[in-house]
């Protein structure tokens, strides 16, 4: 078992200081993208938004990472692309759904067309695989029933 004394301390206003210049790394389970993949889903009674990294492994020369703001109420759901980078091209979309209740993030991959005119090779990105992490921001006022 790891010691966390040895990477944690504690940090400036009541954060975690990591010692050495340790960090952390992610590795799973993934899980591949087809037509409306459900990412992630949460209660708008629980969080008001969520800052996600995303990414996306579709073969050994296509590789993504994409970092996305979702924000939400009960009525409607924003979804901010602030940072994206790829190997070779974007191969996923990003959206969210609202209900009344909760929220959706949805994955759909790139389906490029070809148009040799444009010298655009037909490319389908169906099965990429996704690892992510999330950060959760609490809901500070309750929803009103």
């Amino acid at each position: 078992m790891q010691n966390l004394k040895k990477y944690l301390t504690d940090g400036l206003k009541n954060t975690l200081l990591f010692k050495n210049n340790a960090g952390t790394s992610h590795n799973g389970p993934w899980q591949q993208v087809y037509t409306d993949t459900l990412l992630d889903r949460w209660h708008v009674g629980n969080f008001a938004s969520v800052d996600y990294t995303i990414s996306a492994d579709f073969d050994v020369n296509n590789k993504e990472l994409i970092k996305i703001a979702v924000t939400a109420t009960k009525d409607t759901a924003s979804v901010v692309v602030y940072a994206r980078n790829n190997t070779a091209n974007d191969i996923l979309t990003v959206s969210a759904t609202v209900n009344d209740s909760y929220v959706d993030v949805i994955l759909n991959p790139k389906i490029v067309v070809a148009d040799p005119a444009a010298n655009i090779l037909a490319q389908d990105y169906t099965g990429t695989k996704v690892i992510y992490t999330a950060q959760y921001y609490h809901t500070q006022t309750p929803l009103v029933v």
